[in-house]
Formats: C-alpha cells, structure tokens, sequence
C-alpha cells in the first residue's frame, strides 16, 4: 500500500512541475529554423546576410518577466558581407495567415543592433496577442515574421513563414489509441498543487 501511494504521489509530483511549463502543449511550428538571405549586389558575390528564425513556442502570461501570452521567437543574424548590418528590433513584425497581426515584439534591449563584417547577432522576441483575442481563439495554422535590415547605405527586408506542425499521439497497445492521452485517476487524499497549469 505505502509503495503504490508512492508511485500515485510520484506521478502527481511530476505531472504538478509538467504544468509549469511556461509554454502551451501542443504548439509547434515548423520550419525550425528557417532560412532567410539577402541576395549580394553582384552574381558572383555570396550573400552579404543570412538569418535564421525559429519559433520557440506559445507562452503563458509571465508576471515575473512581464511577458503577456505571447509567441516567442529566436531570431539569428548572421553577417557574410564586408558592410556593417544593422538590424531594428522595432521593425519585427508578426501576422497570422489571416492577416491577424500581433502586438509590437518585445525585445530587451529594444535598441538597433551593429553587426559587424563576420559576426553574428542573437534575440528573442516575444509578441504579444492583440486584446481580445488567444492562443485558443486564434488561428495560428500559419505565421509570417518580418523585419528591416541596413546593410551599409542600403536597406533591405526579409520576410520567413512557419507552419504549425499537428500533434500525433501513439500508444502501442493493440487496440490502437490515437486521441490524447488518457486521464490519470488518483484514489486517495487530496493534493493541493501550486502554479500548475492543467491542458
């Protein structure tokens, strides 16, 4: 009795620290990443920027951070060319493919970023879903992020597309099982959990 109220006390722990995830179940986009370059000036010359974008997940609110529910995104700028890029923070843009857009990226710090010839360049940006609206009442099948560049005097735009990628479930009983997992039944006292997000 005390080794089966152990391993019912185990499961519940461990589902308990699952439901803190700062990210919603079930939420994955796809490419991860995706590519972007901006095409040199000349034929024979390689591409003076190439970026990398990857959606990191669907956030919960984040009152310690001040994050709202968000998606976040990771972006990576990388600098081929013998000019110096800057990219504007300010310039990222996120839509559905509904025309949907989402509030203004947060980025810390929101200030332009110099990159130099052979250096590259990280951020995370988190944008907020317009009021009124969530990650359950919006249609997220699609993604579109854009941003600005400058490369020496020139400005240029880059723009890359996410699909979200369907969750499949498999269990290898038999019968076969392709719906959510199962509830978990728990016969016995109560059990309080703190800051645990059930989905």
């Amino acid at each position: 009795m005390i080794r089966v109220l152990c391993v019912g006390l185990s499961v519940l722990v461990l589902m308990g620290v699952m439901g803190c995830s700062q990210y919603v179940d079930g939420y994955n986009f796809g490419p991860r990443p995706v590519t972007a370059q901006i095409p040199a000036t000349q034929p024979q010359d390689p591409p003076p920027v190439t970026a990398m974008a990857s959606v990191i997940g669907v956030r919960y609110d984040d009152q310690q951070d001040q994050i709202p529910p968000s998606i976040e995104i990771r972006l990576n700028v990388d600098n081929t060319g013998g000019e110096t890029v800057v990219l504007y923070p300010a310039s990222l843009e996120l839509s559905t493919g509904t025309l949907m857009k989402f509030g203004p990226a947060i980025v810390r710090p929101p200030t332009p970023i110099t990159i130099g010839p052979e250096q590259t360049a990280d951020l995370t940006a988190y944008f907020p879903f317009p009021g009124g609206t969530s990650y359950d009442s919006t249609d997220l099948s699609t993604l579109r992020l854009r941003w600005r560049l400058e490369i020496g005097a020139r400005q240029a735009g880059q723009i890359v597309y996410f699909n979200r990628i369907p969750t499949v479930y498999y269990d290898p009983n038999p019968y076969g099982y392709y719906g959510p997992p199962p509830p978990i039944f728990w016969w016995g006292p109560p059990v309080l959990f703190i800051h645990g997000r059930w989905r």
